[in-house]
This record gives structure tokens, C-alpha cells and sequence, in this order.
């Protein structure tokens, strides 16, 4: 008695067993093929033994009813069918001048240890999020000098400085200024990724080991990236665009209903009323939910609303260019004049090799990616920027009355 097994089964076999077992299991199925045939081929004949034998008892019944001799034209067709019966029964099998052997039909499951497959020559890639803080400020590279790793600058202490000239009478004293200087300085901060890789995979491996450099490369922009954006200034990080300026405090303005369009406007009034004569407002930076809130705001008619100040595709307000960051804050923006912060670097993304610990006796090795930088906004040019930290509360705040 025949039973079929299953794939995995069949695949814990020996070579010896699988042989026979797939010798019985042809058998088995050539046995039912044939009981198959032989079923069919009688079905297909019913027909015309039944037309025969119908045929038949015509034939006699028409000899009972003629009383000539003659051969009738139905004695002609009873005796041409009894002579061509085989071929008859070739035709109601299909087939002429061959008999029929059918197989045991072969499958994939028949090849054991089957690994072939159409194999792609690349590496699918992963998503991250869009980069481009890096792009938005002005670089400066900084040499291989004594300079402590530091950058130091000086500005005018803007909380001691003060602006004292008036109109005088004449013989009065005139009033007296006062100029102060601070110094400052930031330090240059490491970010840094490692991967430890045997030396056989990249003997082996060339195409997975070529994707490892990249992938180090892609780790340290992403963490660049965020703390460019939100970088504490602390604990080795740098201090990013929202730790290195002032929030932005709104006033009752009287904006019926103000959108986003509008609080853009508003900022940029803030910048310039006291720093216009330096500064020209000309990106705001946001996450993607903040962007889509401006361009899918719309009117009591359902009608979308693109003030006349905002280009076409809802990408530039007033002069600026607005720039997608989705590692910024939910629910921020940040507006300001994008020449006066600047990221200071040592050369680009370094990518080397070495060993430590056991590695050179484990036959393995370290991939290091490193990067060496500082974000600035130096103190007397926070005012060419702001913050927006919450933008609902912001326009809340417009839709009141105008402060006095």
C-alpha cells in the first residue's frame, strides 16, 4: 500500500529511501492512470455501442419488413461499421495508430535540494528621512592648526552696551555711551558610528561589504542632522538651531481666523522692526505636518486659501524659502536669516579601519565613520531668528485684539 509524504518528509530521507520512495510513488500513479484510461476510454465508447446496437435492431426490423433479397443501405452501413470497429474506437479515443502510455507526472518537489532561483545583483535599501539641514547654512573648513579643537569670537555684549545719545541745549553735558565687549567660544564636537566585520566577509562578500561603508555614512548624517536641529549644546552635543535662539512672543494682532501664512508674516515683522538694517528673513524650517497644515488650510467655501504673498505651490512666503526638516519639533517652526549661522568642520564624513582589542587574532576588523563640527549662531546675531514653540498657542494668540 502506497502512502504520500510530505515535503519535509521526504527532504529528512536518505538519497536511497527518497529513490524508492519516488520508484513506488511513480508506480502507484502510472496503476491509476491506467484504471483513469480505461474508465474514460469506456465512457467515450457508451455512445456508440448504444448507437450500434440502435442501429441493429433497425436493421432487423427493416429485413422483417422487405421481402426483396436485395442488400439494403442499411446492411451496407451495419457491415462497414463492423468492419471498421477498432478504427472507430481510435477515433473516440483521440488518437490513431498509437497507444497511450501515461506517466507519473514530474514536479519541482522531484529535484531535492533544489536552490536555484533568478538572484539580483544589488541590495535593497533602506528608507531614512530627508536630509537638509547640513545644506540650508554657509560652511567653514577649518585647518589642521593649534587651535584646541575651539572656536572663539567676540561681539558686543548687547545686555551691558548702551545707546545713549540725545538731543543736548546748548553748554549742557552731553550724555555718554557705553561699549562692551564679551568673548565667547564652542567647542568642536565628534559624532561617531563603528561596525566590527571579520575579515572573511569582505573576502567573500563583496557586494553586502561594499554597502557597509555607506550604511556608516548615512548613520552619522542622520545623527548630524538631529543635532543641527535639536542638539543640547551638552553632554558632547552640539547646540543645534532651536538651543541657539530666542522663541518668537506673540501679540494680539486682530488676524480673523490666521493661518500659519500668516504667523509667518508676523515673525518676519518681529525680526525686522529691530534688525532690519542686518538681517532679511529668508528660510522657515519645519517638519512636513507643519508645511501640509499651511497648504490644506481652507476657507468657509472649502475653497484652499493661497494669500497673495505665497507663490503657487505654497513653497516660498514673503521671501522665504520654506524648507521641509522632519526631525524638527511637532508643532515649531523656526524662521530667521540663514547667512548668520554657520557650521564650522574639520574636512567631511572620515571613513577608516582598524583593529582593536583581539581583533587582529579573531581575523576581524573596526569600520569607524567620524565627523568633526560646530553649529554657531553667534550671540549678537540671535536676533535674525526666531522660534515659533507652539503654533496653535501663536494663533490663538493673533486672532485677539491688537496689544497696545
Amino acid at each position: 500500500m502506497f502512502t504520500k509524504k510530505t515535503q519535509v518528509e521526504i527532504d529528512a530521507m536518505t538519497p536511497e529511501d527518497a529513490q524508492k520512495y519516488f520508484e513506488q510513488k511513480e508506480a502507484f500513479e502510472k496503476s491509476e492512470a491506467a484504471k483513469a484510461t480505461k474508465e474514460a476510454i469506456e465512457k467515450a465508447l457508451e455512445p456508440l455501442t448504444k448507437a450500434n446496437v440502435d442501429l441493429s435492431e433497425q436493421l432487423a426490423t427493416l429485413k422483417e419488413k422487405s421481402t426483396k433479397s436485395v442488400e439494403t443501405p442499411f446492411d451496407t452501413l451495419k457491415s462497414e461499421i463492423e468492419e471498421n470497429k477498432e478504427t472507430l474506437k481510435a477515433i473516440a479515443q483521440k488518437v490513431s495508430g498509437s497507444e497511450i502510455t501515461l506517466k507519473a507526472l514530474t514536479n519541482r518537489a522531484a529535484i531535492v535540494g533544489n536552490a536555484q532561483a533568478t538572484e539580483l545583483s544589488d541590495v535593497g535599501q533602506l528608507a531614512t528621512r530627508k536630509l537638509s539641514l547640513y545644506d540650508v547654512f554657509p560652511k567653514v573648513q577649518l585647518g589642521e592648526s593649534n587651535n584646541n579643537g575651539t572656536v572663539r569670537y567676540y561681539d558686543w555684549d548687547s545686555a551691558t552696551t548702551v545707546r545713549a545719545a540725545a538731543a543736548r541745549a546748548e553748554g549742557a553735558t552731553f550724555p555718554e555711551s557705553t561699549a562692551k565687549f564679551a568673548t565667547y567660544s564652542l567647542p568642536l564636537e565628534k559624532i561617531g558610528d563603528t561596525l566590527p566585520v571579520t575579515e572573511e566577509f569582505f573576502e567573500d562578500e563583496a557586494m553586502f561589504a561594499s554597502e557597509l561603508n555607506l550604511f556608516l555614512d548615512t548613520n552619522v548624517s542622520l545623527e548630524m542632522d538631529r543635532q543641527l536641529a535639536n542638539g543640547t549644546g551638552a553632554s558632547n552635543e552640539i547646540k543645534g538651531l532651536y538651543a541657539s535662539i530666542d522663541a518668537y512672543v506673540p501679540a494680539g494682532a486682530a488676524i480673523t481666523d490666521p493661518n500659519i501664512y500668516d504667523l509667518a508674516v508676523k515673525v518676519i515683522e518681529d525680526i525686522v522692526t529691530t534688525g532690519g538694517s542686518k538681517y532679511m528673513p529668508n528660510v522657515l524650517i519645519a517638519r512636513r505636518s507643519v508645511i501640509n497644515a499651511m497648504k490644506l488650510k481652507k476657507d468657509s467655501q472649502n475653497n484652499y486659501m493661497l494669500p497673495p504673498f505665497v507663490s503657487q505651490n505654497g513653497m516660498n512666503i514673503d521671501g522665504l524659502t520654506v524648507i521641509e526638516s522632519n526631525i524638527c519639533p511637532a508643532n515649531t517652526l523656526v524662521i530667521g536669516d540663514s547667512r548668520f549661522g554657520k557650521i564650522y568642520e574639520k574636512g567631511g564624513i572620515v571613513l577608516s579601519k582598524g583593529e582593536v582589542n583581539a581583533q587582529f587574532v579573531e581575523d576581524a576588523m573596526t569600520l569607524k565613520a567620524r565627523k568633526r563640527m560646530l553649529f554657531l549662531i553667534r550671540n549678537a546675531d540671535k536676533g535674525g531668528f526666531r522660534k515659533v514653540t507652539d503654533i496653535a498657542a501663536a494663533l490663538a494668540i493673533l486672532d485677539d485684539a491688537i496689544s497696545v
